[in-house]
């Protein structure tokens, strides 16, 4: 059990942590998966994934998921609360510029190494166009890294 919370627990920094220059250096220290596992193009949030099913199996991919969306899913959720009620045109603009920040660093969009990510691109700018609820959104993204672990 305390490996599985430790796991959590850097898993919990390095969501605060990312946006710093040296998060790449903590990331490779605590998130190192094996040579058959590894592959370039996976992004920040699915290397964790798989990092957690090849420590505790399943229990570790619910877990990654779980600590990987601590942080988003309350943001999400209340963001969609404030631009769903809320009139000033400004005020969802600002909200949901934020939002598209956070998902593009959560979920490594910027890192044009396979058509995923432009996919992913693709994906947050229709829920940007179309005023799409970010909490499905968040949810949506999660899933799609957790295709073919």
């Amino acid at each position: 059990m305390k490996p599985k919370l430790v796991f959590v627990w850097h898993v919990l920094i390095f969501n605060l942590i990312k946006p710093l220059p040296n998060s790449s250096h903590y990331f490779n220290q605590h998130f190192q998966l094996s040579t058959q596992n590894l592959s370039d193009h996976d992004s920040h949030y699915k290397r964790i994934v798989k990092f957690g099913k090849e420590q505790s199996g399943w229990i570790g991919v619910l877990l990654a998921n779980i600590a990987l969306m601590f942080f988003c899913l309350p943001i999400c959720f209340s963001a969609d609360l404030v631009i769903h009620s809320v009139h000033l045109l400004s005020i969802k603009i600002t909200i949901s510029a934020i939002l598209v920040l956070i998902m593009l660093g959560k979920f490594d969009m910027l890192r044009f190494r396979d058509d995923r990510s432009l996919l992913k691109l693709f994906y947050l700018f229709n829920c940007l166009v179309s005023s799409a609820y970010w909490t499905l959104t968040c949810l949506f993204l999660a899933a799609f890294e957790n295709i073919v672990l």
